[in-house]
């Protein structure tokens, strides 16, 4: 394809339509890796800056996503229940594995935002925890979660190894739950999430925010889970 530079549709936005319609005439299946933008660059005689525009537009849309030292690539046409990227308990599944790599465990000192987010005391102690969630292998979800010593004595590092928080809540302390309460945005990739979640810096991650409340209406655990976004649609289903 030769670019039309003669008209007003932009450069970038005419190789968004070319790579689209590779994917939609089916040239370009599922997990098809797309040439560099470097190649993509010399074959339409533009800058890598031009067809990076192109290829972020078509990976915010949700039909590419990129893999650091990797390529880009079209995503998978599937569906992903995002309860099971947020460590939702599932009685259905309490005997199967939770990969996570633990990445720090510590006890400090609430300080104001967590207090505020947990409904305590800025001095009272909490569990910082930052874990990594594996699927198949790779990195999928990075957790941070803050819950009260206080209502959990006595928890150690390796309580958590390969656990989901809440079958620890139940079995191990025997909270009843009540609710829990998600809220959703989403973030650009530092040095550090592209590190861990092997994606290139400045892509944009889904984040979830998680507050467990017990049955009778305490904050027992504050956590933000940072997923990467190589899926086109997530659901939530709910029982009624």
């Amino acid at each position: 394809m030769e670019l039309n530079k003669s008209v007003s549709t932009p450069l970038y936005h005419q190789i968004k339509d070319y790579l689209e319609d590779k994917i939609t005439k089916g040239e370009w299946e599922p997990g098809y890796r797309l040439p560099t933008e470097k190649e993509l660059a010399n074959q339409f005689n533009v800058s890598n800056i031009t067809v990076k525009r192109a290829i972020l537009e078509l990976v915010n849309e949700g039909i590419l996503y990129r893999k650091s030292g990797k390529g880009t690539f079209v995503i998978k046409k599937e569906e992903q229940d995002i309860s099971k990227l947020v460590s939702l308990r599932n009685e259905a599944d309490d005997d199967q594995q939770h990969p996570h790599k633990t990445l720090s465990f510590s006890k400090v000192m609430a300080g104001t935002n967590i207090g505020n987010q947990l409904e305590i005391n800025s001095e009272e102690m909490v569990y910082k925890i930052n874990r990594l969630k594996i699927k198949e292998g790779d990195p999928e979800v990075i957790e941070y979660s803050f819950i009260p010593s206080g209502v959990f004595p006595d928890l150690s590092q390796t309580d958590i190894e390969d656990e989901l928080l809440y079958n620890i809540f139940l079995k191990k302390y025997g909270i009843e739950l009540g609710k829990a309460k998600i809220f959703f945005s989403t973030i650009i990739a530092d040095d550090y999430e592209a590190d861990l979640l092997n994606v290139p810096k400045g892509e944009q991650l889904f984040v979830l925010e998680r507050y467990t409340v017990t049955v009778k209406n305490q904050i027992i655990e504050y956590s933000k889970f940072i997923l990467k976004q190589d899926q086109p649609r997530y659901f939530l289903e709910v029982q009624l």
